[in-house]
């Protein structure tokens, strides 16, 4: 895993093919994970427990802020459109693209002494921020939800990423995975 990066870097990985088709395929994961808890994970239409980030997440500590926005919205659009109410919602994207940037800006642009703490963190803030924060304001200003039902949000959460953690954690030790993405950023 890189260290640190620069905005510049970070935008000219999106340019390489593998790069392009690692995303394409962790799009493809978030929009299967987020039908699947849609239709067996929903409690309400407040209130649902999904695990669609991990991919998110995955891209941007893997290839920055830009790749895990890209993912994310991606993703976001392409399940408000395979669902049964096609309607993207504006704000619940920018809460998704919030967690795909902010979790790669944290993991790139800091320095940290433990891939174990970068990781974390990149998980915290992007929860916080972009599915804590932001998609509840949508929830409450735009379907009527109950201000307390953002800390059911953040209960949510905290076992979503605690469980995303320990995959990232375990992924990016797998030397098969250190192997693929081995180069990426090289000029």
């Amino acid at each position: 895993m890189k260290k640190r990066t620069t905005f510049g870097e970070d935008l000219r990985v999106l340019g390489r093919v593998k790069v392009i088709t690692i995303c394409a395929m962790l799009t493809a994961m978030s929009v299967v994970i987020g039908i699947l808890c849609k239709n067996f994970l929903t409690w309400s239409i407040y209130y649902r427990f999904t695990l669609e980030n991990l991919p998110v997440f995955f891209a941007s500590i893997a290839f920055g802020p830009f790749a895990g926005a890209a993912v994310a919205v991606c993703a976001d659009i392409i399940s408000c459109l395979c669902s049964t109410n096609p309607a993207v919602n504006p704000i619940i994207s920018l809460g998704a693209l919030a967690v795909g940037f902010l979790s790669g800006f944290v993991s790139h642009h800091f320095t940290f002494k433990s891939d174990n703490l970068r990781i974390a963190l990149s998980v915290i803030v992007g929860h916080l921020i972009g599915q804590v924060a932001i998609k509840s304001i949508a929830k409450i200003f735009m379907f009527g939800m109950p201000w307390w039902g953002s800390f059911l949000g953040l209960g949510f959460s905290v076992i979503a990423g605690t469980i995303e953690f320990i995959a990232l954690r375990l992924l990016f030790k797998n030397s098969g995975v250190q192997q693929a993405l081995k180069g990426i950023y090289k000029k």
